[in-house]
């Protein structure tokens, strides 16, 4: 069964009039415009696409401004001087501004010639129009079109009635489409959580059938998947999500046989404080956002172990979902301190450990950021954060102690 017998584009798109939708050109990137005119007056098609769109048609401001033409990327890299051409399975047109800018334009592409026993899609280097290039794409939501030349919406996949629904939903057969790019399943949940959106009925259904699938997509980009719906302030509902499709079990066995025993409620807390500060403007490294999410875990592992030595405890127990999803070491080794810390953190009152170690260490800044998480969700645990906090200034306040240096006996020159 190929993608093209699951459903065909839309001959004819519904087209909406700038006066019936939202999109104002003042809310588009103006480098995003700069790109658009000036396909558009050299004879090309140029669409804003994808995400731009959608977050457009929701009044929410886009992270990307991606754009689709007609031109090929050889014709894109000779309007633009800054232009640098990427990629092997598919080229893309990378046009570079100030500030480390990019905007991303790639070439109208063909549905994939895929099919079930074929498996994920290894190349899909071929150009098609614009109701192909929409229906290639992976949720209705993500293939509405932009068209600089008279300012009008294009929808090929019913995707505005989508938005309208908030419903994420599939383009084609959700069989094949996850099949053909299993992370897909992934990306589902992320813009799901990110959006407040329902999946519907038949791609839920189909993630959960497929859910141990998702190790036939590239390792590096299920972790990507996973940090990314982590840092938007949305979290909770991506933790749920994962969840109830049956991807956290795929990913994390390890944390889903943990809820299955003492419940999400400790996830829940320490993620939802994790969006709070992340809707007030807040940014955490990846390292910290990973820690976080596995620290309930990591906790209860911890109390039932032996904490003589608490860093190789913590490797141990982290070491089986770090090498599963390929966290880089570097990144491995900030999350094993900082969990490790959290121990010493919370027995502050007890007197057992000497502050000041802790404090000279050079991961204490990690540490205390995963503790304001960790323990954030009490009065008590509140105010341990403030004396941690209190202890950390008065440490830096403390003047540099000199030292004794002892002065070199001088021996007198005898002569001979």
């Amino acid at each position: 069964m190929s993608a093209e017998s699951a459903a065909q584009p839309i001959a004819v798109p519904e087209i909406i009039t700038r006066s019936d939708h939202r999109i104002s050109r003042r809310d588009i990137d103006p480098d995003a415009l700069k790109v658009l005119y000036r396909l558009h007056r050299h004879g090309h098609i140029a669409y804003l696409v994808g995400g731009g769109v959608r977050d457009l048609l929701l009044k929410r401001n886009p992270k990307d401004f991606d754009i689709s033409t007609s031109a090929h990327p050889n014709e894109i890299k000779k309007l633009f001087s800054n232009c640098r051409l990427i990629g092997k399975r598919f080229r893309l047109a990378h046009i570079y501004f100030r500030q480390g800018k990019i905007i991303e334009v790639s070439t109208f592409r063909k549905i994939s010639e895929f099919t079930l026993d074929e498996g994920p899609i290894i190349s899909d280097n071929t150009f098609g129009t614009p109701a192909e290039d929409a229906f290639r794409r992976d949720f209705s939501i993500n293939a509405l079109f932009y068209n600089i030349a008279d300012f009008t919406v294009i929808d090929y996949v019913g995707g505005l009635a989508d938005l309208h629904s908030r419903v994420l939903r599939c383009i084609g057969d959700p069989m094949v489409r996850f099949k053909e790019d299993p992370i897909r399943m992934l990306r589902g949940v992320r813009f799901a959580s990110l959006l407040d959106f329902s999946i519907d009925e038949e791609s839920t259904r189909t993630i959960r059938n497929l859910r141990h699938d998702i190790w036939e997509g590239a390792t590096p980009r299920i972790l990507e998947e996973i940090l990314r719906m982590f840092t938007r302030g949305t979290g909770s509902r991506a933790m749920a999500l994962l969840k109830d499709v049956g991807l956290l079990e795929s990913v994390f066995p390890e944390i889903h046989r943990h809820i299955q025993v003492e419940g999400i409620s400790a996830y829940s807390g320490i993620i939802a404080r994790m969006d709070h500060q992340q809707n007030r403007g807040r940014e955490f490294s990846s390292a910290i956002i990973l820690a976080a999410f596995m620290y309930p875990y990591c906790r209860y592992r911890m109390e039932q172990g032996d904490d003589s030595d608490l860093l190789k405890l913590v490797r141990e127990i982290l070491s089986p979902m770090a090498e599963r999803i390929q966290i880089p070491r570097r990144m491995r080794d900030t999350m094993r301190q900082a969990i490790a810390a959290q121990h010493r953190l919370f027995a502050l009152k007890e007197g057992r450990y000497k502050p000041g170690t802790l404090l000279r260490k050079s991961y204490f800044d990690d540490a205390l950021t995963l503790f304001e998480l960790a323990a954030g969700g009490t009065e008590e645990g509140r105010k341990l954060i403030r004396d941690w906090k209190n202890l950390k200034g008065g440490e830096k306040n403390q003047q540099p102690r000199r030292r004794n240096r002892r002065r070199k006996r001088r021996v007198p020159d005898r002569k001979q």
